[in-house]
């Protein structure tokens, strides 16, 4: 099950339906701790959730928990059950399992379009700031992606359905002015199908990247002193619309507090054209290791 990088996000996104209201995953990413990629459990379970929706109701929200670590090498099963179908608004739980283990629960919601007030988080990307000119990861110089390795993985990353561009780099990544602020540019790198459910599965692949990095970047001064284990532990999402995944998207991260061995992060993704489209926030496990 160990992913063949030539596969499309969307055919990543791929489930069979194996029973009512229950589906399997087809393909599964590796993470830095051998585990699968907590992007790909959130992308497949929204998927799930949204494949027998009904019509007229756009996704909005996910909470989702990471209950085990999901081994790669074996599919995962989600079994949707519903909460609540009414005229306006439709919830799900979707339940991961691999054999008798449950390694994820989500609670999933869809709602009509209604009339009402409208205000917006403006975007903090300069006006001329253009993520095409912007270095990759593998142009940040490497005595910072060494630092980065230190703390829990970092600077390691490669994913080739994710394009992923960091501004002013090494003011960000650099140990002495790093800060609980993270900005970055990310998008898929091929064609998506003009499919809003397709599309916003595959946006909450995207929303795990790097999103827990704010909560780690404080720290970075202090990289190599302590092994640092970090991992996923609940992840939460709301589309303001469905993103375009194959357009640029802007996330402005913040880290709002680490303690007991947990950070919260939140971040808010904007279009180019500086659209607010979606929020998440996300507890990680941020602990030393001896």
């Amino acid at each position: 099950m160990a992913e063949d990088n030539a596969i499309t996000l969307a055919q990543r996104m791929a489930l069979d339906r194996i029973a009512p209201q229950t589906w399997r995953s087809r393909h599964s990413d590796v993470n830095q701790n051998g585990r699968s990629y907590g992007g790909q459990l959130l992308g497949q379970a929204f998927h799930a959730a949204l494949l027998d929706a009904p019509p007229g109701r756009e996704p909005t929200m996910m909470q989702f928990l990471f209950l085990q670590g999901a081994m790669p090498d074996k599919p995962v099963d989600y079994t949707v059950s519903g909460l609540q179908s009414g005229k306006r608004f439709h919830s799900v739980d979707v339940r991961g399992t691999q054999g008798d283990r449950t390694v994820l629960q989500a609670q999933v919601s869809c709602a009509s379009l209604l009339d009402g007030p409208m205000h917006a988080r403006p975007s903090l990307a300069p006006a001329d700031e253009d993520p095409e000119h912007l270095p990759r990861l593998a142009q940040v110089p490497s005595a910072l992606r060494d630092q980065l390795a230190q703390m829990g993985g970092y600077g390691r990353d490669v994913n080739d359905c994710i394009e992923f561009r960091i501004p002013d780099a090494e003011r960000q990544l650099a140990g002495a002015t790093a800060d609980h602020r993270f900005r970055y540019w990310m998008r898929v790198p091929h064609s998506l199908p003009d499919a809003p459910r397709l599309q916003a599965a595959c946006f909450a692949y995207l929303s795990d990247w790097w999103l827990n990095f704010c909560s780690m970047a404080p720290h970075l001064k202090r990289a190599g002193e302590r092994q640092i284990y970090i991992t996923s532990l609940n992840h939460g999402v709301w589309l303001h619309q469905v993103p375009r995944c194959d357009g640029w998207l802007h996330v402005a991260s913040e880290s709002l507090h680490a303690v007991h061995g947990r950070g919260l992060s939140v971040a808010h993704y904007h279009d180019l054209e500086g659209r607010h489209v979606a929020t998440a926030i996300q507890d990680c496990l941020l602990a030393y290791v001896d």
